[in-house]
């Protein structure tokens, strides 16, 4: 048979229970979300390798955990040095070697290589947004998508809230960012220049018309050549921003306004697959980069009040809602509108507990994946690269996707004796490590590590029965003294050695008949 399409769709900071096939008290309408979900594989228990998105977005492209980088903590920097080696194998080049076309359209935050004006210098490890001023936007960036396998790419250089606030295409800006305000709230770096260009409702919009255009054009002009569209959608990371069009469609604010959006451009994309004919010969995947945030930020809807937004937004409206489950410290800032983004899970984007890296997971291949399964077995983000060298018979070398897992058998429905995974492994904005394995998640450091994060457990070690504790309110450390030992060992092998996952080999083709 020929070879699939892939669509990979990466949302930002959506969480397990914005999704409605998820969480059946989700306030918020996902209808195309959960028409995925019932025509193929919804994953319950797949985590990012990480609690926030540059790390993750790493480990989805190179098949590695995060912490084998430079990046031991937090995500880069608004003009930070690239994170991806230029001679490492990627997703993309993996895909490109078999032939395919490949594409990335949407948020980037894997760094590109920035160059500055003459007699002017940044400091890449900086988050000095007056180190915008400094950079030349008139040069071409030293590393794009483009040097990691991709063909063409256009979006954004890292979060609709980070500089520069204007569009890249291939290694080029497109239009240089010259206005001195840019004209939403919510973000770290106000009053910056923009491009007449970049307007942050219309994002995800834009890219989902440039996902479309480049769909069109590919299946016209070389109908025959598979092809491997990466989505990294904008959306929902604040500041959450919906069009008129979707404001008011959810019972969550602002926040779940945009969600319903992102469902809605996921539903665009697979009617697209359909309207070309290519719907039953394509791999769709749909997933996160972290956890999500509680709802929308109190001060940031307050600052919207003030100002000159408007019918239809009604922010009037949205400060009249709030949530009856107020968090504490930090988070009693957030309007949660009694809708649980990251469902019965404790703890949000960036925190160690799960709701900040168990993530919604669907995938659909017609034919192939069986229709409506439910799978709980543990996965990771990490562990396309291998499932994808499988499906081309492909070998890596030794020193490529190191802690990546072959899913294929679960995918096609081949439930195997053991786990697929051994042991997996993710970690807190500030690097607190957690490692999973059967019913159990070890903990090794304190719980209340995290960002806009003051509820946790200070304990330097914890270990939760996952199963019988999904909330993680229940610490059996000392009960366990034997769990907790060898998860401590498995966590200590894995940092120490090379690689996780067992090298990927495939003498025959398990797949593709």
């Amino acid at each position: 048979m020929s070879l699939p399409n892939v669509l990979f769709i990466l949302a930002d900071d959506l969480g397990y229970g914005d999704v409605g096939a998820n969480n059946p008290e989700s306030r918020i309408p996902t209808p195309h979300l959960d028409r995925l979900a019932a025509a193929g594989m919804r994953f319950t228990n797949a985590h990012a390798s990480a609690a926030q998105c540059s790390p993750t977005r790493y480990s989805i492209m190179t098949g590695r955990y995060p912490w084998r980088s430079r990046l031991k903590t937090a995500v880069l920097r608004h003009f930070d040095t690239p994170l991806l080696d230029v001679e490492r194998e990627t997703l993309a080049s993996l895909f490109k070697a078999q032939g395919y076309a490949t594409a990335g359209i949407g948020k980037w935050h894997l760094g590109l290589g920035w160059q500055a004006k003459p007699g002017h210098s940044f400091d890449p490890d900086s988050w000095d947004p007056e180190q915008v001023h400094a950079i030349d936007f008139t040069k071409p960036l030293t590393d794009s998508p483009l040097d990691h396998g991709f063909d063409t790419y256009f979006g954004l250089n890292a979060s609709n809230n980070m500089l520069p606030y204007c569009f890249i295409e291939n290694d080029r800006v497109v239009k240089v960012p010259e206005k001195t305000k840019y004209p939403v709230f919510d973000t770290e770096s106000k009053d910056m220049p923009v491009s007449d260009d970049y307007v942050s409702r219309n994002l995800d919009q834009l890219l989902l018309g440039k996902a479309l255009d480049w769909m069109d054009d590919h299946l016209q002009t070389d109908p025959d050549q598979p092809f491997f569209l990466y989505f990294p959608s904008s959306a929902i990371h604040r500041p959450c921003l919906p069009t008129d069009e979707f404001v008011g469609r959810s019972d969550a604010g602002l926040r779940g306004d945009k969600v319903a959006e992102l469902d809605a451009i996921v539903g665009t994309l697979m009617d697209a697959l359909e309207t070309h004919g290519v719907a039953d010969n394509t791999i769709v995947i749909f997933t996160s980069d972290n956890g999500a945030l509680p709802g929308d930020l109190e001060d940031a809807i307050q600052t919207l009040a003030d100002n000159e937004y408007g019918s239809p937004w009604q922010p009037e409206r949205l400060l009249a809602w709030k949530g009856q489950e107020q968090e504490e410290g930090l988070y009693a800032r957030w309007l949660t509108y009694d809708h649980r983004s990251c469902g019965p899970y404790r703890g949000y984007k960036g925190n160690v507990y799960d709701g900040g890296h168990r993530v919604p997971c669907l995938v659909r291949w017609p034919g192939r994946v069986p229709a409506g399964r439910v799978e709980d077995e543990t996965i990771c983000l990490t562990d396309f690269m291998a499932t994808f060298a499988a499906l081309f018979d492909a070998d890596l070398p030794d020193n490529v996707a190191e802690d990546s897992y072959n899913l294929l058998p679960l995918l096609l429905g081949r439930k195997p004796e053991h786990p697929v995974r051994e042991a997996t492994i993710c970690q807190s904005w500030w690097g607190v490590k957690c490692i999973y394995k059967g019913p159990w998640k070890l903990i090794v450091g304190n719980g209340k590590d995290g960002i806009h994060y003051e509820k946790g457990d200070a304990s330097p070690m914890q270990l939760y029965h996952i199963v019988d504790d999904a909330g993680e309110t229940r610490n059996v450390c000392d009960q366990h003294a034997e769990v907790v030992a060898e998860l401590t060992a498995l966590l200590e092998k894995a940092c120490r050695d090379e690689r996780s996952a067992p090298p990927i080999r495939f003498a025959v083709s398990p797949t593709v008949t």
